[in-house]
C-alpha cells in the first residue's frame, strides 16, 4: 500500500498519506486486574496464580495488545533464584523481576487472561513457605 500512496502525485499529498498509514490505526485501551498471589510450598514445583481475565465490556476494534505491565509481591523476600513468567493461551515469557513492561505478547489477543507461574528450582520443601500477596497485570490493546 505504501507504493499506492507515493503514486498520488504531490508529494506532500503522497507523505501525508504514507505517514497517516503507517501510523498506528485505532485508540489505545487498557484494562488492568489482579489476583491474591499463589503460596510456593517446594522447590522445584511449578506454581500458578489464578487466571487474571479482563472485567466488562472491552471497547475494542481489533483487541491486539501493544504491552502489558505487571507486577507481583510476596510476603517475604522471595530467594534469589525464583523464576517468574507470565503466560497467556500463546506463550510464556520469563519475567526479569516483580515488575516491568514487555512488547512480548503484541498482536495477541486483548481479551484473553493471563497466568503467573512461579518455580524455585531444586527439590525440598521451601521454609518458610513464600505466601503469595498479589499478581497484576495492565494490558494495553488498540
Amino acid at each position: 500500500m505504501r507504493g499506492w500512496c507515493h503514486r498520488l502525485g504531490a508529494a506532500v499529498l503522497a507523505a501525508a498519506c504514507c505517514a497517516a498509514w503507517a501510523a498506528p490505526a485505532g485508540p489505545l485501551h487498557s484494562w488492568s486486574a489482579s489476583v491474591n498471589g499463589p503460596a510456593l510450598h517446594g522447590k522445584g514445583l511449578r506454581t500458578m496464580s489464578p487466571p487474571i481475565l479482563p472485567t466488562g465490556y472491552l471497547p475494542q476494534a481489533e483487541g491486539a495488545i501493544t504491552t502489558v505491565r505487571w507486577r507481583y509481591s510476596f510476603a517475604s523476600t522471595p530467594p534469589n533464584e525464583l523464576q517468574a513468567y507470565l503466560c497467556n493461551a500463546q506463550r510464556c515469557v520469563l519475567l526479569p523481576g516483580a515488575e516491568g513492561l514487555t512488547e512480548a505478547f503484541s498482536g495477541d489477543d486483548a481479551a484473553k487472561g493471563f497466568v503467573f507461574a512461579f518455580q524455585v528450582p531444586g527439590r525440598g520443601a521451601l521454609m518458610p513457605v513464600l505466601m503469595g500477596q498479589s499478581n497484576q497485570v495492565t494490558v494495553s490493546f488498540r
